[in-house]
């Protein structure tokens, strides 16, 4: 990739025309465009892994405290129909 954008640059310089070096910079627009589209998504990504980590915890910490929940809310039940209610 940088062979081809650095055979590109020399092909700018040699460029007499007005029309080339227009179209030239065009293409060096395009492949700096793209190249900072890549940039973005890797950056996004990264993000989105390093937090996915803290959110999977938060989640099994959620989830810890609903599974102790419902286990109270079925002692409570079970204790409800022996005629032993916690109350």
């Amino acid at each position: 990739m940088i062979n081809g954008i650095l055979a590109l640059m020399v092909s700018v310089v040699s460029m007499v025309s007005v029309g080339g070096v227009l179209m030239a910079l065009i293409v060096i627009a395009a492949y700096v465009f793209i190249f900072a589209l890549v940039i973005i998504c890797l950056v996004r990504v990264s993000r989105y892994f390093k937090n996915a980590g803290k959110e999977q915890k938060l989640m099994r910490m959620e989830m810890g405290k609903v599974a102790e929940e419902v286990h109270l809310l079925r002692q409570e039940i079970k204790g409800g129909k022996n005629g032993d209610a916690l109350t």
